[in-house]
């Protein structure tokens, strides 16, 4: 595999945490983990598009800590994970055949369905998922991550001074599903019927993610949950797939400081393997920063997106046009 220097930056109320993953010939680690206070309130300034002037030091504090990410090379790509209050997401299965120029057409007519967009909007879509078909042909599972893109013009901005090639948007979810694959890649195989689920703690809310074998099937989220609701949405997460709760295998949880609650609600509903998720967990990935920070479950979003290394597509859906 080619060498590169990705990061990844992660949002959660007051505070922007960033990774940063170098590749080279004596494999992948993690170089970089850390945080910034942006200040009660500044992030949601950032979203909702008002005027605070604690952003522009937020900006030059990420210039700063990349300001020697690659040498002169700079970062490869800048991965921005975004919360789902600020975006829309949905799949869509598409033929594996079809080219660029068709699956951009057919996701803009799920997005006008679905979305009925009245702003431009920002289109990732991403291939997470191949299901073969009786007929011997086989559909793409895309995740489309839709930002308006009056927010994706205000998250280019702010890191403006990153010296990176590429600055991509992705769901905070996704990233968190590719952080849950290097873990899961630790274990040992246990067929396409394994099941996985992973739960992220937020103060404000919680996301969860669920896995069939290797693929990464669901992701939802949901605000001002209780440790014993976080258990049963997770159960209802597996009912989706006619998945009993039993037939989980493992449960990770990651996010801001975990209830122990949730440990013992997600015990009574599930059993089986319930463990934290660490950065200094992942498959594949040495450690080459603070261990302190490679222990913090909280860490796990930011450092999934600076691991993906996907392409997908990219193009801005606008509102439709009145006749």
């Amino acid at each position: 595999m080619d060498a590169y220097v990705r990061a990844g930056i992660d949002f959660s109320r007051r505070t922007i945490r960033y990774a940063e993953v170098a590749r080279d010939a004596s494999g992948c680690r993690l170089s970089r983990l850390g945080c910034i206070d942006a200040g009660e309130g500044a992030l949601r300034n950032l979203f909702a598009g008002r005027e605070d002037g604690r952003l522009r030091a937020v900006s030059e504090a990420l210039a700063d800590v990349f300001s020697d990410s690659g040498g002169a090379r700079g970062l490869d790509d800048l991965r921005i994970a975004i919360a789902p209050r600020t975006s829309h997401a949905f799949r869509a299965p598409l033929a594996a055949e079809a080219g660029p120029d068709i699956r951009r057409q057919r996701l803009r007519q799920e997005i006008d369905l679905l979305l009925a967009p009245k702003r431009p909007l920002r289109i990732v879509a991403d291939a997470v998922h191949r299901e073969a078909l009786e007929s011997g042909g086989a559909l793409e599972w895309m995740h489309v991550l839709a930002v308006e893109a009056q927010i994706a013009a205000r998250l280019r901005q702010l890191v403006r001074g990153v010296p990176a090639k590429r600055v991509r948007l992705m769901s905070a979810a996704h990233a968190a599903a590719r952080a849950i694959r290097h873990a899961e890649a630790a274990r040992e195989p246990a067929g396409e019927a394994a099941c996985a689920l992973g739960l992220g703690w937020r103060t404000d809310r919680l996301d969860y993610v669920f896995f069939v074998g290797d693929a990464w099937r669901f992701g939802g989220f949901a605000e001002g949950v209780a440790p014993i609701d976080a258990a049963y949405l997770g159960a209802a997460a597996a009912a989706r797939f006619g998945i009993p709760p039993a037939n989980v295998r493992t449960i990770y949880a990651y996010g801001d400081p975990v209830p122990d609650a949730l440990f013992s609600e997600m015990e009574a509903v599930f059993g089986g393997d319930i463990r934290t998720l660490r950065p200094s967990a992942l498959s594949g990935v040495s450690v080459a920063c603070s261990p302190s920070e490679a222990d913090d479950p909280a860490y796990v979003a930011c450092v999934g997106a600076a691991l993906y290394d996907g392409e997908g597509l990219f193009f801005q859906a606008d509102p439709p046009v009145s006749s």
